[in-house]
């Protein structure tokens, strides 16, 4: 706890993620949990409505206009423009929700969950990387490459459609319908619903997590969760209650979103005028890095993105520093390490040991996670088999519920793997590294509102650790990789679990039934894989020269992931002749003649364990003898390149909020927390508007300004 002398510690315990009591009397008046109630047919209607828009257009949007995207993060800059055009209407069209026609609290609530868990499944949230990684090799086997005699035998043919003398699916896709065919549905139909299955399952297992943890995070240790203040307080003041002003009749928030939206406007205006000069969001540092030591400190960028000023001002201070200071660290000990010929200068960042320590940090930060829980935990499975009174809600969703759909999740994941001849014993470690990786960033997200996060050491290469390559064979190999491959999409950019626990958390706190929230979050979860399967492949298949013309990625992925495949599987093939050989005549191989795939590397799995020991070190050294800085920077190790974009957006957060809660107290906090919340509505509307402005003048190369 902060000294009670100093300024932040005025402000509410929750505002700073302090750990407080979960005994409702010994909270602030604000956190008591109201009376929660479901959504009406109007919230229902509405929130379908949006999903079935998004996944119609999300395709078209990300990859034939590219600029901004919407599913390439997990910034809900849909559905915070959803809950502005909602709330604006309701503040001043409908009189305070009080017409016929009027939406509740619950019901909006419900539109931005709906919205925000699904937003990115019609891009690279799922159909983009299952696309190209099911049906990328078949397309792009060549003699050259021997994908077609070394990775493709072991790929089930169900998995992905086939090129005939009769239908072309794959080749349509790739480059285009020619004129006067008819899109081959069918051929797609069967793979895409096996695959739907397998992703299906993974939710399952995803909800039942979130729901375990959730009254562990919300209200035991009470978690900042940014994202999910953003509606929070959008919906204050709407039900003429008084709690607060509406949030469009709060001059803040409105100078918040007005300063943003011009900005990127006066921005995007050179995009149809070229002679409106461009206003600079920042750049990288490298031109003024490029003499020794100081080029060691490369890559260093300076970029501006309000919308992470303003959720790094909704945490505390001891998180936002961290997200910058280990950024500056990690730069620091490169260019040391560099000059001492420790370090090549290649692998001084985006690979190499930060990586691993990061990686180890977050394995460790999601066992930890699971250690602080398990009184919690402990307690729902005593509820489940019946040896303890329920506590919650009987009309609620009970500890039983959750336990039983994370076993029949999880039952039918490993079910789903042994049918297409995965390992049961690969199959569970793979899935138990996935689950455990996803719950360390949905730890990241809530915590610190890390909408942008990368982890480059993907499951599959955990497990090879554990066991090689050659001892799992081949055909384990593919499969494996194909189904960690299509469950992690872009190195985690868009995992769906930070948003559902979001949407949990912000249920409890606005009231909206969670058996309302996870009957709506299934049906538009449902609806947005359905509707994406006609937009995604209509939009590839008729966008002149295909999906190749759509994105690099169709080319470059699955090129690049098939063949490391193929690598692996020759490797394997000379291993296994020249073991054959060697036990033939009666030796064995030295370890010096093992191929990579047959081999553990030690180093890096070393720097993996230090990553976490340094991370449990940290937590065990802030609990116990002296204050040391909050360890969430040193976890973004993991994938540095979010890191490198944001990390001063994160410091001029944390210093406009230090010097605002030094000199203003908490009053001059609270009195401003809606000007920074405008600036990250302002920024979602923006990327929004102009989505739309592109799409009706037909630009394609319009700005970015979101990190992507």
């Amino acid at each position: 706890m902060a000294d009670a002398q100093t300024p932040e510690s005025l402000i509410p315990a929750h505002v700073h993620e302090r750990r407080a009591s979960a005994d409702p009397e010994a909270l602030p008046a604000e956190f008591v949990l109201r009376r929660h109630e479901g959504a009406t047919w109007r919230g229902w209607a509405l929130g379908l409505f949006c999903t079935a828009l998004l996944a119609l257009t999300i395709p078209y949007c990300d990859l034939v206009l590219h600029g901004t995207t919407f599913s390439n993060h997990m910034f809900p800059a849909t559905s915070v423009f959803f809950l502005f055009v909602l709330v604006a209407a309701g503040t001043y069209a409908l009189g305070r929700f009080r017409g016929r026609l009027g939406l509740t609290r619950q019901d909006l609530v419900l539109v931005f969950a709906m919205t925000m868990v699904t937003n990115a499944l019609p891009g690279n949230g799922f159909w983009t990387y299952w696309v190209a990684q099911m049906s990328g090799g078949f397309f792009h086997q060549s003699a050259e490459n021997r994908f077609g005699e070394l990775v493709l035998p072991h790929m089930p043919q169900a998995w992905s459609p086939h090129d005939s003398e009769a239908s072309r699916p794959l080749e349509w896709f790739y480059t285009g319908l020619p004129e006067g065919q008819a899109l081959p549905w069918g051929a797609w139909a069967g793979p895409y619903a096996i695959w739907c299955g397998a992703l299906l399952m993974v939710f399952g297992a995803i909800f039942a997590l979130c729901g375990l943890l959730r009254r562990q995070w919300s209200e035991h240790e009470q978690l900042a969760f940014p994202l999910a203040q953003l509606p929070e307080d959008m919906l204050k003041g709407l039900d003429g209650s008084g709690e607060q002003k509406p949030f469009f009749k709060d001059r803040a928030a409105l100078w918040g979103i007005a300063l943003v939206f011009a900005f990127h406007s006066w921005n995007h205006l050179n995009d149809y005028w070229s002679s409106i000069p461009r206003i600079p969001q920042g750049n990288s540092m490298r031109g003024y890095l490029s003499e020794a030591p100081w080029s060691g400190l490369v890559p260093f960028y300076v970029f501006v993105y309000p919308s992470v000023i303003g959720l790094t001002y909704l945490i505390s201070l001891e998180v936002s520093f961290s997200l910058w200071v280990f950024f500056v660290i990690s730069r620091v000990l490169a260019m040391f390490l560099i000059q001492a010929g420790m370090l090549s200068p290649a692998r001084s960042y985006w690979e190499g040991p930060f990586v691993d320590l990061g990686t180890g940090a977050l394995l460790a930060l999601a066992f930890g996670c699971f250690f602080m829980a398990r009184k919690e935990l402990t307690r729902s499975f005593l509820e489940a088999v019946g040896l303890r009174a329920n506590e919650g809600d009987p009309s609620e969703p009970g500890a039983r519920f959750w336990w039983l759909l994370l076993g029949f999740s999880v039952s039918g994941s490993l079910a789903w793997m042994m049918l297409a001849g995965i390992s049961l014993f690969y199959g569970a470690l793979l899935l138990l590294i996935l689950l455990t990786v996803f719950t360390g960033l949905t730890r990241l997200t809530c915590e610190g509102g890390l909408f942008f996060m990368q982890m480059y050491t993907i499951p599959i290469e955990m497990l090879g650790m554990v066991q090689v390559p050659a001892a799992m064979g081949m055909s384990q190999v593919v499969k494996l990789t194909a189904w960690d491959r299509v469950m992690i999409g872009d190195w985690f950019r868009v995992p769906v679990m930070p948003n559902v626990m979001t949407t949990m958390h912000l249920s409890s706190r606005t009231g909206l039934r969670q058996r309302t929230l996870l009957s709506g979050l299934a049906a538009a979860i449902v609806v947005a894989l359905s509707v994406s399967f006609f937009s995604f492949l209509y939009t590839a298949c008729h966008t002149p020269g295909g999906a190749m013309a759509m994105s690099p990625l169709y080319a470059d992925f699955p090129r690049h992931e098939y063949a490391k495949m193929a690598r692996a599987a020759a490797q394997i093939e000379a291993f296994e002749a020249r073991e054959a050989e060697a036990a033939a005549k009666g030796g064995a191989l030295a370890p010096g003649e093992l191929p990579p795939a047959a081999r553990r590397d030690w180093t890096q799995i070393g720097w993996i364990g230090m990553g976490g020991v340094l991370l449990a070190s940290s937590l065990v050294v802030r609990r116990f003898f002296f204050w040391f800085p909050h360890p969430i920077g040193f976890v973004m190790w993991m994938g540095p390149y979010p890191l490198v974009c944001l990390w001063f957006s994160f410091f001029l957060g944390w210093l406009i909020k230090l010097l605002i809660v030094k000199f203003g107290g908490a009053q001059a906090y609270l009195g401003t927390k809606r000007f920074f919340i405008g600036l990250v509505v302002g920024e979602a509307c923006a990327s929004v508007v102009w989505k739309m402005i592109a799409a009706l003048a037909g630009n394609a190369d319009t700005t970015s300004f979101l990190p992507g």
